[in-house]
């Protein structure tokens, strides 16, 4: 989450609500939960993730885009050979929130 405006800093980390509805969005889905699992272990490219979960590209390709809008995942491109390949990790990130983050986002 970039600071702006709109963001609060509650207990050290920075808050907003466009921050905390897409991490709330990204985390309410099950298979997008089982990507950040998979790229806590090691980074993936979308076949390998597609592979893992039985799953279309386009439709891992779509859980990626909401897990990095979310700032939970980032990507690199990666040379093998003379092709490039994107290759996608999990972000180290914490998110605590509770009564207290919700109302100093309001202050």
């Amino acid at each position: 989450m970039g600071k702006n405006i709109n963001d609060r800093e509650v207990d050290g980390q920075v808050y907003s609500i466009d921050g905390i509805t897409k991490i709330s969005n990204a985390l309410s889905n099950p298979v997008r939960i089982k990507i950040l699992h998979i790229l806590n272990k090691k980074p993936c490219n979308i076949y390998e993730l597609a592979k893992l979960l039985n799953m279309s590209r386009p439709v891992v390709y779509a859980n990626l885009k909401k897990l990095e809008d979310a700032n939970l995942i980032e990507n690199d491109l990666i040379l093998e050979g003379s092709r490039a390949k994107r290759v996608f990790k999990a972000k180290k990130f914490k998110f605590k929130i509770d009564n207290n983050t919700i109302d100093e986002i309001f202050r």
